[in-house]
C-alpha cells in the first residue's frame, strides 16, 4: 500500500513538473538541437509518467524484493529531481529574461 502511494506521488510530481515546463516553454523553432535538448526529453519522460500512472491505476503496484522497491523509487525520485530542476530553473530564467527572443511569438 505504501509502495503504491509512493508511486502515485512520485509519478504525479514528475508529470506536473514536465507539463509545467512544457506549458511555459514554447519555442518558435521546435526542431533546433537546443530545443530538442531542452524539451524533447521532458516530453518523453512526461509521456512515460502518464502511461505509468494509468498502468498503476489499472493494474495496481505489486512490490517485489526490498532492493527492487528501493531501486525503483530511488530512480523515480532522481528523475523527479531533474524535472523539478528543469522547471524551476526555467522559471528563474524567464524571470531574469522576460523578453527572450527565442521564445517570443
Amino acid at each position: 500500500m505504501l509502495y503504491t502511494f509512493a508511486l502515485y506521488v512520485l509519478l504525479s510530481v514528475g508529470l506536473a513538473a514536465s507539463i509545467g515546463f512544457l506549458v511555459l516553454h514554447r519555442p518558435r523553432r521546435f526542431f533546433r538541437t537546443v530545443e530538442i535538448n531542452a524539451s524533447w526529453w521532458v516530453i518523453i519522460v512526461g509521456l512515460w509518467y502518464a502511461r505509468s500512472l494509468i498502468l498503476v491505476g489499472i493494474r495496481g503496484a505489486s512490490p517485489g524484493p526490498w532492493w527492487d522497491v528501493a531501486l525503483s523509487l530511488g530512480l523515480l525520485a532522481a528523475i523527479d529531481g531533474l524535472l523539478l530542476v528543469r522547471f524551476f530553473s526555467y522559471l528563474r530564467y524567464r524571470r531574469d529574461h522576460p523578453e527572450d527572443p527565442s521564445t517570443a511569438s
